[in-house]
This record gives C-alpha cells, structure tokens and sequence, in this order.
C-alpha cells in the first residue's frame, strides 16, 4: 500500500503525455483494467496509460486533491474499498443515479473532477439489448453490495412502475432499498418468492472465480421466470445460470454489462 509520495512517485514515471488510474486498496495491483486499456490506447494511437495505485486510505484525499488539479490526469477506474468513500469527496459532481446508488466506479476530468457508476449504466443496457419485457410482474434482485447497490438502481429505472422488484439481502437494509422504490426482504425468506418471480438477478459473489461452486439459490422447477440474470463473467456459466437453463429459462451473464 503506496503513501502520497509514493503515489506521485509511481505517476511521475509514466512517461505519456496524459495518464489514468485505477485506485484501490489491496490486490489493486492484480486488475486486468490497465492491461486492458493499454492495448486499447495503444492500438488507437493515444498518448496515455493507465496505471494501478493501491493507495492507504489515510492518503486517499490527499492523492484525489492531487489529481484533481494535474491536468494529465483525465480519470479512470475505482475499485474496493474506496468506491464510497470517493463518492463522498466528490459532493454534487455526480449524476442523479450515481447518487441514488452511493458509490462511484468510474473518474473522469472536465474542468473539475466528475464520478459516475458504470456498472448500473452497462446492466441497463443489457436488459436493452436483449429486449426484456418492461412490464414483467415480479423481479428478485439478489445483493445490496458495491455492484448490487447499481443494478438495483437501474432495474427501477428500467422497469414499469406496475413492476415490484424485491431486493433479498442478509443484513437489514429495508430503508435503503425502499428509498430506490423497491421492497426488502430477508434472505432466509426469499425462496417462498420465488414460484411468483418472472425475473431473477444475482449481484452477490456467490458463484464467481474460487466460489464457483456456490450459488445464491437452487431453482427447483421453471414457475413463472422468463430470465435469470448473474452479474458473474467469471465463469460464464455460473451454477445459478446452469441450473435455470435446464428449465428453459433465457439467462444472461456478466460479460455484456461490463463489455458496454
């Protein structure tokens, strides 16, 4: 984990003539985002690099004041644990659905220094896309965490007012949840729902890359589901995704809303 200094030490190095980050804490130095927007920087002829910096929180304020006033810098990535908390140094310099969701992804430079959430943005789009009746009855949402918060966000966003989208989490988060429009339930619960759900979407991590033999719920018979969407990429098929599609059920993953 890189102090200030040590921060500006790793930007001073770049050599292109602008640069962006991703900003996180540990492990942030494993992300594929820079490797990835390099060969896209690259191919496209753009003098720029993207970089990873696993920052102490102590020194997060000081390291965004930095960067809001270098004018190289022209934004990039955020990742956990800092999403919220760069959310709140930003204030108003946020859309209106990013500060309905209360975490930001994503950093961009225009004059002043602007966050937006990507991941509610790009799920939107896939239920776009793949032509998701808007007028569907009854949707599970399953999570309320970093991405979970933005999906649920964008599923109001997306579906009719006619449409009741339940939100099943661990902890108690009822206030939050019917704040976006939507109706908590508690996790233990959830399977007594399901027989009258016409769409399910898992933003848990239950499932993805070393827990792929896990999975959020276990569909015993198709009912009245008509989707079944897993956030998950990694792996493409996830447990919940097979299990749906042995009943027919149309399913989704992760890649396309992150591909968007």
């Amino acid at each position: 984990m890189l102090n200030f200094k040590e921060c500006i030490n790793e930007i001073k190095k770049i050599k292109t003539k602008n640069y962006c980050l991703i900003i996180g804490g540990e492990g942030t130095n494993n992300a594929r985002s820079p490797k990835i927007w390099n060969r896209i920087l690259k191919k496209n002829k753009i003098n720029c690099k993207m970089i990873p910096l696993e920052v102490r929180k102590s020194h997060l304020v000081v390291l965004l004041n930095y960067l809001r006033k270098d004018a190289k810098f022209l934004g990039g990535s955020v990742t956990k644990p800092y999403k919220e908390d760069i959310f709140k140094f930003l204030g108003n310099n946020l859309d209106i659905f990013t500060k309905k969701i209360g975490s930001v992804n994503c950093l961009y430079k225009n004059k002043k220094l602007f966050g937006l959430n990507t991941d509610g943005i790009g799920f939107f789009e896939t239920l776009k896309k793949n032509k998701v009746d808007k007028n569907l009855k009854n949707v599970l949402h399953l999570g309320y965490g970093g991405v979970g918060k933005a999906v649920l966000v964008f599923l109001r966003k997306y579906f009719s007012k006619k449409t009741t989208i339940y939100c099943a989490t661990r902890k108690n988060f009822s206030k939050k949840i019917t704040n976006i429009g939507c109706k908590w339930i508690q996790w233990n619960k959830m399977n007594k729902s399901l027989k009258n759900m016409n769409v399910i979407v898992n933003s848990t991590s239950l499932g993805f890359d070393k827990q792929n033999k896990k999975t959020p719920i276990i569909l015993k018979e198709k009912n009245k589901l008509k989707l079944v969407y897993d956030v998950i990429y990694n792996p493409k098929k996830t447990i919940l995704l097979k299990n749906s599609q042995k009943f027919g059920i149309k399913t989704i993953n992760g890649l396309d809303m992150n591909m968007l």
